[in-house]
């Protein structure tokens, strides 16, 4: 059965990513996209398996939805997948009751946090299950037939009932005329019998737990409620006890504490139990001087496992590996499992850096010895992530991540291998974090400009438009192209919002070239994949056009092979419907991607944007050269107009012009500039072309 998913998320392109995502992980999914609190309500009525939650929506936020679930008194796994969610907030949000955080840049860790998620809403109800059972067991002892025990005065067994015979294993003709001492098991000192008679001699009854024996020599545990009976005078003539074996209860009371503390497949301490360990064996590091190490373990292409060969062998292999690492370490280390194919171990005694060396070593010496699973013969590697205390962080949660970190380090450099952590693996996930609200701001503090390069006719070498590239003032930085803070735009979500402002601004440049007498034939706008994704692109780019005054045929917008391809009948749906308002469209860097040619036919385009790495080689790769003929001629063939970026010499410029290349771009005419500089370059040199 598909796994019902909510995501909470206004862009859809996202939202299909995240589903793409799982799906890649091997999830059999159906997921319901909302992004308002109404629409989220509604959703919650059809109890979905799993919500995934944005935390930063214009009209809501994943704080409020996470507050709603708790006042529906819902138990549903609850994963905040966003580009800007804070690590304080994060932390905050996890202690309101949301499972797991991931970032919009890692979506690599949103398979494993979904299937960590779905173990412990299974654990959970194993929980819920177990404590049932401990509900049912206690109303069995308050109210069905427990073993009833009459004595005399003398603590002579008079009479027992028939749960006395189902419960000891003793008949009542057996017991007649005994001692309860009869079932004595030797697990209480004397002392406490002592003390259970002098209470019940002073208050007139006693209620315990104590162990007794069974007629077949088992012991057990039992629950005795021992009462006096008295006459009229005051006189004690019997004892009652009444008792109910509670065998079922301990069970269920030590699988509760298992389930809360283990994980259910290896059997090893959960994140819960680790992190209860880890902050003792701290506390002791602290009192005694000394150092621990922490190895951060995640296993490489483990997905390809599960992939390929399914599921249950993924489960043999992590219990392979468990077993694995735990006939190496000593008992006073931890190993345990954090979910997915994370594992981390934590050295205590005799600890420091070589000696985490040394451990590491041997791990990844066990992991390389194959291992055969239902027939296969396999070979899991792992990469290893290891910090040290006091020196990497003075609690869990720091020497985790860091740990964590490290580990992604080694994958980085190849897998296989272990890394320390090191300040500058932390320093650069904080400058990364200050450059997100940095270019969250960006917009409201002004700090956004476009610079302008011209297109020029390679055979008339007149202006025939002027492409429109964002740079961004940063207040200590300086300058920083796009290629520095696009991508990173894209994956926190605002990209749209700066694509917006990049629109307006350049309709609003070209019209104001207009009153300069400045006659710029057509102004050309770079599209992401985001944009196009999300509803309301083609009213937008109407509203701007409207706003400036311009007529539709004088906006090139530019889109890249990749991103037509991705999502082939969005795009071309898309794209027909600016077409219809007169929009022109170029595909930027071509060659670059993996282009469906037939597909590409069917598109509204104009022009196909010669990638400059195949441009900058004229003159020296003769492969470059035939690629680039290739393109000139298939854009011909295809009624498109080509167009050649990167241009920075004559020789190149006359290469283009014999294979008949249109149009072309680069600092051989000029270099991106403000739009000022343009006007002053180019309005005096046009005007003097046209006399």
């Amino acid at each position: 059965m598909a796994l019902q998913v909510l995501i909470v998320e206004d862009l859809p392109y996202d939202a299909e990513l995240m589903a793409l995502r799982l799906r890649d992980d091997g999830f059999d999914l159906d997921y319901t996209r909302v992004q308002g609190e109404v629409a989220f309500l509604e959703a919650l009525a059809n109890q979905p398996d799993l919500i995934l939650c944005d935390w930063h929506l214009p009209q809501f936020s994943g704080q409020r939805a996470l507050s709603l679930l708790r006042q529906q008194n819902l138990d549903i796994p609850f994963i905040i997948v966003s580009g800007g969610i804070g690590e304080e907030a994060a932390i905050d949000a996890l202690r309101q009751g949301a499972n797991d955080y991931v970032l919009k840049d890692r979506p690599a860790r949103l398979g494993e946090a979904v299937k960590r998620a779905l173990i412990d809403q299974k654990l959970r109800d194993a929980h819920r299950i177990a404590e049932e059972k401990l509900r049912l067991a206690d109303r069995a002892f308050q109210n069905t037939a427990e073993g009833i025990t009459v004595t005399d005065v003398d603590g002579n067994i008079v009479s027992t009932n028939p749960a006395f015979e189902a419960i000891t294993g003793y008949s009542n003709e057996e017991v007649m005329g005994q001692n309860p001492r009869l079932l004595k098991s030797g697990h209480h000192e004397d002392s406490f019998y002592r003390d259970m008679w002098n209470t019940l001699l002073k208050t007139g009854h006693w209620r315990g737990e104590i162990w007794n024996r069974r007629k077949n020599g088992d012991v057990f545990p039992e629950w005795l409620t021992i009462s006096t009976v008295k006459d009229s005078d005051g006189d004690i003539t019997h004892y009652v006890g009444v008792f109910t074996d509670i065998s079922q209860i301990k069970e269920a009371q030590d699988q509760i504490n298992f389930l809360a503390h283990h994980d259910a497949l290896t059997q090893l301490p959960n994140r819960a139990l680790f992190r209860e360990r880890f902050q003792h064996a701290l506390m002791h590091a602290r009192r005694e001087h000394n150092s621990i190490a922490l190895l951060f373990l995640d296993l490489d292409r483990f997905k390809t496992v599960n992939d390929t060969l399914g599921h249950p062998v993924g489960d043999e292999v992590l219990l392979e590996v468990s077993r694995r690492m735990n006939r190496i370490i000593r008992a006073s280390d931890t190993l345990a499992r954090l979910g997915g194919d994370e594992f981390v171990l934590l050295l205590e005694e005799q600890t420091d850096a070589q000696h985490a060396v040394v451990v590491a070593r041997k791990l990844i010496d066990l992991f390389s010895k194959p291992m055969i699973i239902s027939e296969h013969e396999l070979v899991v590697t792992a990469s290893i992530g290891i910090t040290l205390y006091p020196n990497d962080g003075e609690d869990p949660d720091m020497l985790i991540r860091h740990a964590d970190r490290a580990m992604y380090e080694a994958k980085q450099q190849g897998r296989n291998t272990y890394r320390f952590f090191t300040r500058a693996l932390s320093e650069g996930a904080l400058e990364r974090l200050v450059m997100e609200n940095d270019l969250r701001r960006a917009i409201s503090r002004n700090q956004l400009m476009l610079h302008y390069q011209p297109i020029v006719n390679l055979q008339t070498q007149q202006l025939h438009g002027i492409e429109a590239l964002v740079r961004w003032q940063h207040p200590k930085q300086g300058l920083i192209a796009p290629g520095l803070f696009i991508e990173l735009a894209e994956e926190i979500g605002i990209i749209g919002e700066i694509g917006q402002w990049v629109l307006r601004s350049a309709c609003n440049q070209l019209a104001s070239w207009d009153r300069d007498n400045f006659k710029v034939p057509r102004i050309s706008v770079n599209l992401s994949v985001q944009q196009i994704d999300r509803e309301g692109l083609v009213d937008l780019v109407s509203e701007e056009l409207k706003n400036s005054g311009l007529s539709p045929e004088r906006l090139e917008l530019e889109v890249t092979e990749s991103m037509l391809m991705r999502n082939p009948d969005l795009s071309r749906a898309v794209l027909t419907e600016l077409r219809t308002i007169g929009v022109k469209f170029a595909i930027d860097d071509f060659g670059t991607g993996y282009s469906n040619l037939a597909y590409l036919k069917l598109l509204p385009l104009d022009r196909l944007k010669i990638d400059q790495s195949f441009v900058q080689d004229i003159g020296q790769d003769a492969n470059d050269e035939a690629i680039v003929r290739a393109i000139i001629a298939m854009s011909k063939s295809l009624g498109l107009e080509a167009v050649a970026e990167g241009v920075e010499k004559s020789s190149q410029a006359d290469f283009l012009l014999k294979s008949g290349c249109d149009l072309s771009q680069g600092y051989l005419y000029s270099r991106p500039l403000p739009a000022e500089e343009i006007l002053n370059n180019w309005a005096q040199a046009e005007n003097a072309k046209s006399i």
